[in-house]
Parts: structure tokens; sequence; C-alpha cells
């Protein structure tokens, strides 16, 4: 029998509090304090649910550790907190150090095991794993300073399964996702068409987006429903870049010069065949605010951040979302959000910011912000971008699963492109997947954008393109028409066979035995360096 599976539906064998005022060693027995707060850990069902006390002091971290025998895992793999890149998210071994955000797979050679917590947690969550035991981390900081709790908060429901002789690794992966979201949220229809960020990079008017919609329709000829036709950045009336003074927020009722009418371009959209869809920055303005209303986030540029708990803000928000929704748009890309409430990188330094509402952990205020939107939306469908993946589930029903994809170099697009597809076993159990646009370009190839927007169809993800109007060669558009049509069908449902152990997956099958070999190492005969995100 391997020894590599803990059941956590026990009480754990060790907690440990962090307060505001625990000393930096907390965790040595020559620190540790009184600790005054007490969880109570209920097993309900194939969950164990955490729920931490008040006490009046101001609570950071609570450790959970179960004792056990994980010696014979030879591979793990983690998530992340929100969108993974070439920089996180590995296959590795058991590396006791490693975090692991929301929750891991353990191999051990026959089997996969799985360990996490269901989605929409109100703590940011991380494991552990030594040869000894599993740790869970609860973050429920208010900011960066711990949450003053006026009542009992449910920190997370906690879920493990154990793997089974004879299940592919990535079918335990599969299952696991369906126990951690048990009410996803999905498109209506497949979501796929383009979106005009990475050919133009803000350079857009109303006319540009006219000419790209008809190109997109010449590219939709044989679908069975209609494409979106997504705007980016670039549309809004106050943007600029440069010398480190960048600022691309609101207000969003005013527009570029060169859209008249955001209403007219979406009713123009619409009439032409493909549904409208836009992008924008709920939390970033340069409208004057109640002070108490800007966030205290890490993450500085020009510009006010906003604070999603202050009411001010809530108003702001719902009315943007309304508008918008009201101008015809049928998708709505809300982005940075994660950046404006905490900071670029997950986890946040500690520190005394606190959110408007210090009552309220980052995950609650987080997850009620998603909340807002998609109920100010009206039915529109909503991409996260720059959101926690844990806690997007079951509220929004398409989640950016990378970074930024490129137009400029290949290499971005297949670090964190496909890269992205370590998360596919979320597809379709947690929300649509989407792993970025497949840029068509003078600087980029196009038959291995091809390629990458071929995999995002046959899987069933959501398929984006972003195309300079009128470069496809004939023979390219007569694959991209069949690329969309499959992707408007809702995909073959191929998975990756080399997904255990492998980051960037690329030996794809369907269940009817059709079988896709990707080479993304053929433009540059191997990996390229990378020097930032415009070389």
């Amino acid at each position: 029998m391997k020894r590599s599976f803990i059941d956590l539906l026990r009480q754990p064998d060790s907690v440990l509090f962090q307060y505001d005022d625990s000393p930096f060693r907390f965790e040595e027995p020559y620190t540790k304090t009184e600790q005054t707060e007490k969880i109570d850990y209920i097993v309900e069902g194939n969950a164990g649910k955490i729920v931490i006390h008040p006490s009046g002091r101001g609570i950071k971290r609570v450790k959970l550790r179960w004792r056990g025998d994980m010696s014979d895992v030879i591979l793990t793999l983690g998530d992340e907190y929100e969108r993974i890149e070439r920089f996180n998210c590995h296959w590795g071994g058991l590396e006791p150090r490693k975090n692991m955000p929301w929750y891991f797979h353990a191999y051990d050679g026959e089997k996969l095991n799985c360990f996490g917590v269901k989605t929409g947690p109100n703590a940011f969550c991380t494991f552990n794993c030594d040869a000894f035991g599993i740790t869970l981390w609860l973050d429920v900081r208010s900011g960066g300073a711990g949450v003053q709790l006026k009542e009992d908060l449910t920190a997370a429901y906690v879920v493990c399964r154990e793997g089974k002789i004879g299940e592919t690794p990535y079918d335990s992966a599969v299952q696991f996702c369906k126990m951690m979201c048990e009410k996803p949220v999905l498109p209506k229809e497949p979501v796929f068409g383009v979106n005009n960020w990475y050919w133009a990079y803000g350079n857009i008017t109303h006319d540009s987006v006219m000419e790209e919609t008809k190109y997109l329709k010449s590219m939709c000829r044989d679908t069975v429903c209609d494409p979106y036709m997504i705007i980016d950045d670039g549309w809004q009336r106050i943007r600029f870049f440069g010398n480190g003074n960048n600022f691309n927020g609101g207000p969003w009722d005013i527009f570029s010069p060169g859209f008249p009418s955001m209403e007219d371009t979406a009713h123009k959209i619409k009439e032409m065949g493909a549904k409208p869809g836009i992008w924008f920055r709920p939390l970033k303005t340069s409208l004057q605010v109640p002070e108490e209303a800007i966030s205290k986030t890490v993450y500085k540029d020009t510009g006010l951040s906003l604070d999603p708990t202050h009411p001010f803000v809530k108003e702001l928000v719902a009315t943007d979302v309304k508008r918008i929704r009201s101008w015809g748009f049928e998708l709505i890309k809300h982005d940075f959000s994660t950046m404006d409430i905490l900071t670029d990188r997950m986890p946040q330094p500690d520190g005394d910011r606190r959110l408007y509402d210090s009552s309220m952990t980052n995950c609650e205020a987080i997850r009620r912000f998603y909340m807002l939107i998609q109920e100010s939306a009206d039915g529109a469908e909503i991409i996260g971008c720059n959101t926690v993946n844990h806690l997007v589930a079951g509220i929004h029903s398409v989640q950016r699963a990378g970074n930024d994809t490129s137009g400029v170099n290949f290499e971005l697009t297949r670090a964190d492109g496909v890269h992205s597809l370590l998360r596919m076993p979320q597809n379709g159990t947690f929300f649509a997947h989407d792993p970025d646009c497949a840029a068509f370009t003078d600087m980029v190839p196009a038959d291995v954008n091809l390629d990458f927007l071929e995999l995002a169809a046959v899987s069933g993800a959501v398929t984006l393109a972003s195309v300079t109007p009128n470069i496809l060669k004939d023979n390219e558009m007569a694959r991209i028409r069949e690329i969309y049509k499959i992707a408007s069908q809702g995909g073959w449902g191929a998975v990756p066979t080399d997904w255990l152990g492998n980051d960037e997956p690329s030996h794809f099958a369907t269940p009817d035995g059709k079988e896709f070999i990707f080479d993304w190492y053929r433009v540059y005969d191997g990996v390229r360096h990378i020097h930032g995100w415009s070389e």
C-alpha cells in the first residue's frame, strides 16, 4: 500500500493562530502566546467545515496540521491564487516549502490523490506537504492586517479524494475539481471570436472595430452560433502609458474621440452578426472620490485604486456595469481588480493596511465584489481577468487562466498560454477556461498560433484570437474557419494525455480517439529567452 494519502476529514492534530500582535517568529515554541480564539472543525458529508470564532484580536492566519505518512509521493502540483504563469505553478517532487494555493495533487506512481478546499472560501488557503503530514494555512487578513471578526467566520470547507488505480491522473483531477465546485456557472453558448488587444494594443476606433467585425464574420461562415467581438482597453477617454506613468481606468461614461457612442458601436456589431463584448477596469479611476474609498493596495500606478467594501465604490461599480450592459454589450471582461484591491502578486505582504470594512476578510470582499458585478450585468457573460480563480468559480462563467499571451513573440504565448493548460481540469467544472488569445500579427508565425487556437477549440475551452484585419492567407483562413466551427459546437472534448509531470502539455486526445500533437517549440527551435513583455 502506497503511503501517499491522509484523510483530512478528521480533527487536525494541531491548530496555531497568528495575530496582529504575534511576534515575527510566532511558530517557535518559545514565542507562542495564549490563543484566545478557537476553531470548530465540523465534518459534514464529504467536507470538513472550518469555523473561526472571534474574541477581539486581529487574526492574520490560522495554521492547521494533519500528521501522517506521505513518503511515497513522487510528484506534486498545486494551483495558484490568481493567474498561473511561467514563474509559478509547476510539477515537482515532494517539496515541503512549496506553497500550493487552494489545492494540490500528489502522485505516488500508481494513483493521483487530491487535497484542497471547496471553491468560494472566505480565506486565502495554502497547502504544504512533507513526508510526515499536510499543513493548511488560512490567510484571513483584511488588507495586510488581521481581520477584526464581529461574528463566526466559516473560513473554508476542506475536501480530499483518494485516487483509484486504473484511473488516469487527469481524470482524478477532474473528479476532484467537481468535488471542489458543486455548482459551476458556465456560458450559455460557447465563447469564441476575437479580442483586439494583441494586434492593436489599445489603438482602436469605432471604424477599426467595424472592420474587425466584418473580418471576423468572414472567419465564422460555418459556425452554429454567433462569435464575440470583444473591444479591449482603448475605448475609454483617459488612457496613457510611458515613463512609469500609466493609467487605463475610468470614468467609464466618457469615450475616446474614436468612439462617438458605445451604444452605437455595440448595436452595429450586433447588426453585423456578432455578439458585442467589452473590457473595463472597474476599480481604477481619475474621479475625485472620498478618501476612505481609496484602496490601500501595494500596487501603485497613476490614478486611484478603489476599495470594494466602501458604499461609494459599490454604487459606482454597479452603476458602471449596468450602464455598459444597457449599451447592448453581451459580454463584459473586467480586469486588474486583484492588483487594485491587494497587490500585483499574491500573497500580499503584512502591514497595517486594512479594508474600509475591517471586519471582512480579503476573500469575503473579493467574492462580494464579483457577485456585485455579476448581479449588475443582467445576464451578460462575464470574463474575470486578474481575478482569483477559486473565488470566481460559481459566480462568473469565464476565467482567464494564465498571464497575457503576445502579438510580439510566441514565447509568451507558449510560456503563459500553453502553461495555463495545467488548469484544464477546471474547464467545465469551475467555469469555462480561457487560455487567452492566439495573436495573429506580422511578428508571430500564423501556423503555431493556429495550433494554439485549434487546441482551445477541440478541448472545449474559450477560443479567442486577436487577428490583424486582412492578415490571413487563403489556407490560414480555411483552417481558422474550421477551428471556429468546432469551437461553436462546444469542442470535441480533447484532454491532455501528457498532463502528468508536463508543465506545457502538447499531446491531446478526444474520447473518440482523435489525437493531436503540438510542437510549441518549433518557432525558436527550443525556448526563447524573454527580456520583457513587449520584446
